[in-house]
């Protein structure tokens, strides 16, 4: 199995992705993503990424280029896997990538605006977590 893993010209770069093939690459210039999208695998850069949003036992990946991408992985993983980065989880079925808030809206139901226009809301329980992250990452963003 160790053999095998060395073959793959994607070690080199990347880490192992819990439980699945997914690799994530460890260059601080441009992470990348590996997931596989239906007979193959694709790289993606986490600048793409938009948001991902979960649906049982898949994730979309909507990207910035309007590419949206069905992947057989939990929500839950990509989680994970994304911790630390430049995405915050804002409910039970959306991740969001804060590169891409246009505005976040503070009311009753936390609300905020992507760049393309989409509106997300945000769940109480993880409303407080996003606004600290949101300060932190993009102060302008918060009205």
């Amino acid at each position: 199995m160790e053999s095998i893993l060395k073959e793959n010209i994607f070690d080199q770069v990347s880490t192992k992705f819990p439980k699945s093939v997914e690799k994530k690459s460890t260059s601080p210039i441009s992470p990348k993503l590996l997931i596989p999208f239906y007979d193959r695998k694709r790289t993606i850069s986490l600048e793409e990424i938009v948001r991902l949003e979960g649906s049982g036992n898949y994730t979309n990946f909507f990207l910035k280029d309007g590419t949206r991408m069905l992947v057989s992985r939990t929500l839950k993983e990509y989680e994970d896997l994304l911790d630390g980065e430049a995405f915050v989880r804002v409910h039970k079925s959306c991740i969001v990538n804060l590169c891409y808030v246009r505005r976040f809206y503070v009311k009753k139901e936390g609300e905020l605006e992507l760049n393309d226009g989409q509106q997300v809301k945000i769940s109480r329980r993880r409303a407080q977590n996003f606004v600290d992250r949101i300060r932190n990452f993009l102060p302008s963003a918060v009205h």
